[in-house]
């Protein structure tokens, strides 16, 4: 079967008023999941087939995973009655996926969850007993194909607005209940992941609400981006953010992490070796903490040119034993190889940049 067209298929683009709740659910699994996640090739896709969808590959092409996340907030509990249409499209989304033509693996499996930061209650009275599953932050995730059958078949009923057909109920076999204990405002949800991320990485990361921000507008930006052909296919590449993306993320963030640490500890040794006087160490200390976003930059040749002379010299390393020393040797072996339009105070602050981000590699 043909994966579906949806002429809808963008609609959140072009209204994306109000889905923080998705961009902040995401970073709240992106998380909760990131023991697992960090050893793992994976992509993350926003507005596209589903609110949030995870894609975890086995031998860089195969889809082995799938995890989608029909994400809503709300200032009331679910309940059977008003849960009915979203059930509808996790179960048409989980046929997409598998009529997609990505490749997947012979153990392929997919998760399809409601998502949700309020109580989710289902309810089935027979002969005036209540069968009920409650979903909240006592019992965070509950599995269709655990329910009671009397919820089930209340659930397959449908209504006479919703009504589910063989296709849709076959798949309801993947389809997974979720409270995501997320707060109801903006703020306090950002407040929230600010202390996910302080929790997470601790002290490798110094500014852990520019962690939270960076990611966020990552996320802002694939899921502004529209739909190949008015279609969604999970081999969109414009629509996914890839694991290598993520974690060259975090490698800048932990990165300025140690640069800051090194600095604090030897900036005024550096400064004295490098002739660096009190007037201008502000200025410096600015282009030397700049410079690590600037080398992943591809419109600021300039600093990738000095980043590959020091990545493709790393035999001036074994030459020295002092930092100084060897940031010192650097930059006049730069001077005699190569030229820069970089002002001499800008090109000794982002050798030493570079000597910085390399070493650590070493």
């Amino acid at each position: 079967m043909a994966v579906k067209h949806n002429s809808e298929i963008n609609a959140g683009v072009h209204a994306n008023i109000g889905m923080d709740f998705q961009k902040n659910c995401t970073i709240y699994l992106f998380l909760e999941k990131y023991d697992d996640l960090k050893n793992q090739k994976y992509f993350i896709v926003l507005e596209h087939l589903e609110d949030i969808v995870f894609g975890f590959l086995e031998n860089d092409t195969e889809l082995s995973k799938i995890e989608t996340y029909q994400a809503k907030k709300s200032s009331k509990k679910w309940t059977t009655g008003n849960i009915l249409e979203i059930i509808k499209k996790i179960a048409e989304t989980s046929q997409s996926i598998l009529d997609d033509t990505l490749p997947k693996t012979s153990t392929f499996n997919q998760e399809n969850y409601f998502a949700t930061n309020h109580t989710i209650e289902l309810k089935s009275t027979i002969k005036k007993k209540d069968y009920v599953c409650t979903v909240n932050e006592s019992n965070e995730a509950y599995e269709y194909k655990n329910l009671n059958q009397n919820i089930k078949d209340k659930l397959l009923k449908g209504n006479k607005n919703v009504i589910f057909d063989s296709e849709n109920k076959a798949n309801f076999e993947t389809l997974n209940f979720r409270f995501i204990d997320l707060g109801r405002t903006y703020k306090s949800q950002l407040d929230q992941l600010n202390g996910m991320f302080t929790s997470v990485f601790g002290d490798s990361i110094t500014d852990h609400k520019a962690a939270l921000h960076t990611f966020y507008y990552a996320l802002k930006k694939i899921e502004n981006r529209l739909n190949q052909g008015n279609s969604a296919k999970l081999s969109d590449n414009k629509k996914r953010i890839e694991s290598y993306e993520i974690q060259n993320i975090l490698n800048i963030l932990t990165t300025k992490k140690l640069a800051f640490d090194f600095w604090r500890d030897k900036g005024e040794e550096i400064r004295q070796e490098l002739n660096i006087n009190i007037f201008d160490a502000t200025i410096f200390e600015l282009h030397y903490e700049n410079s690590f976003d600037k080398f992943k930059d591809i419109n600021e040749s300039e600093h990738q040119k000095i980043f590959d002379f020091v990545e493709n010299n790393k035999q001036i390393f074994k030459k020295h034993s002092l930092d100084k020393d060897c940031m010192s040797d650097f930059i006049n072996s730069f001077n005699k190889e190569k030229s820069s339009t970089l002002s001499s105070l800008q090109l000794k602050a982002t050798i030493v940049a570079a000597y910085i981000e390399i070493k650590n590699t070493l």
